[in-house]
């Protein structure tokens, strides 16, 4: 795009990298639900807090912010995407989520051996080890209270289990809609509006024969991200051109294939269900668009001849397998210029006891985000237990090692 946008693309980075430094130490690592959780009464109308402040561009949404520094049209769509990382449409999400851009190419990309689910089955070694019980197999058919406390939870077995503290980290609107009283869900759900972030098909294909043109991560995007957007966060409709993000694994050397064959793995965001989406109609037709946009603009003209298994996951199965809302991949959706930064936080303040961590609670959805959210839900019950004493991450993470 000649100087002009690496100049442009230069100035966004170095606002990013502003962006992020400020979320690091107003935003994350500890329970925030709002702007007013973010703040430190004492120290929140110095200069500095208040250059802080202005420098998140309240009332900004990403797509702006990116177009005002960067004119070539193709760069802005790949900087519009880091907002996918969270579900959410860059023309709605607010300006601060800018700050992802310089969080993943600053600190890289980080694979699990094994694929992401080597992360909870190594949680739950660890687990093991140190002594936790692990109930698995069952769902969970209420958060039980006393005296307007959390007290534990009852299985769909008819077992109680009691605890000092109950932590949630199942989606937080369905815990409130189909898990607690009815009095303090209503108290939780009216504070906002929550909409369900995007969801998404996915395509697994095992491939008897790699791609090498491929890298372990590739987007191919769509000719026009703007209608992109407009069909699946406005219309509530699947792309007819989607972009595409496509994942071959065995070029980290994970043995995840045999031979010179790969492990494909195609996603494409969807909208969040709606009552007239019936996916095992619509998957087929859908899977074609897919397949045809990778043979025509991938360089994958002969997929469908080296496909030699094949799976696939749409919002219905998403929605059933790991009770999110309405199919939701990334939690709750980052839209509005202003708040849509915000998710509940992980200390319920409504119910004490009571604690919420996943990529519907603080500080939001991906690998990453939902680790931390963990760690904050964690330190909040140490503090509350403790009497506010917590132990750093420092101290923490020398004990996990």
């Amino acid at each position: 795009g000649g100087e002009e946008a690496g100049r442009g693309y230069e100035k966004f980075m170095s606002i990013s990298r502003q962006l992020d430094d400020v979320s690091q130490r107003f935003f994350f690592w500890k329970s925030v639900g709002g702007i007013a959780d973010t703040m430190n009464l004492r120290e929140s109308m110095s200069l500095g807090v208040l250059k802080d402040l202005l420098s998140l561009r309240f009332g900004r949404t990403v797509a702006g912010l990116v177009r005002s520094h960067i004119p070539d049209s193709r760069i802005a769509q790949m900087m519009d995407h880091f907002t996918q990382y969270v579900g959410s449409s860059p023309e709605q999400s607010p300006a601060v989520l800018c700050g992802i851009a310089h969080m993943q190419t600053n600190e890289g990309i980080w694979y699990p051996l094994g694929g992401t689910r080597a992360v909870p089955e190594a949680l739950t070694r660890l687990a093991q080890e140190l002594g936790v019980r692990c109930v698995t197999g069952h769902q969970v058919r209420s958060v039980d209270t006393e005296r307007g406390r959390a007290v534990g939870v009852t299985l769909d077995s008819g077992e109680v289990l009691r605890s000092q503290v109950v932590v949630s980290n199942s989606d937080c609107v369905r815990t409130c809609e189909e898990l607690l009283p009815r009095d303090t869900a209503q108290k939780m759900l009216s504070k906002r509006k929550f909409e369900a972030a995007c969801s998404g098909v996915v395509l697994y294909l095992g491939l008897r024969q790699r791609y090498e043109h491929l890298l372990h991560h590739n987007f191919v995007f769509s000719q026009d991200p703007h209608e992109e957007f407009r069909q699946i966060y406005s219309a509530g409709e699947p792309a007819a051109d989607p972009t595409c993000y496509v994942c071959a694994p065995s070029l980290s050397g994970d043995r995840v294939a045999p031979g010179d064959g790969e492990a494909l793995y195609v996603l494409v965001h969807t909208p969040y269900l709606r009552p007239h989406h019936d996916w095992t109609k619509m998957l087929p037709g859908y899977r074609q668009v897919i397949i045809d946009k990778l043979k025509r603009t991938a360089g994958m003209g002969d997929i469908e001849d080296r496909i030699e298994v094949e799976h696939s996951l749409t919002p219905a199965g998403i929605n059933q397998r790991y009770h999110v809302l309405n199919g939701a991949i990334y939690g709750l959706a980052s839209h509005g210029r202003f708040m849509g930064a915000f998710k509940p936080g992980n200390r319920v303040r409504e119910l004490p006891g009571l604690y919420l961590a996943g990529g519907s609670a603080h500080p939001g959805p991906g690998m990453p985000m939902v680790m931390m959210s963990g760690w904050i839900a964690a330190d909040s019950v140490d503090a509350d237990l403790n009497g506010g004493r917590t132990g750093t991450r420092r101290d923490a993470s020398r004990r996990a090692a």
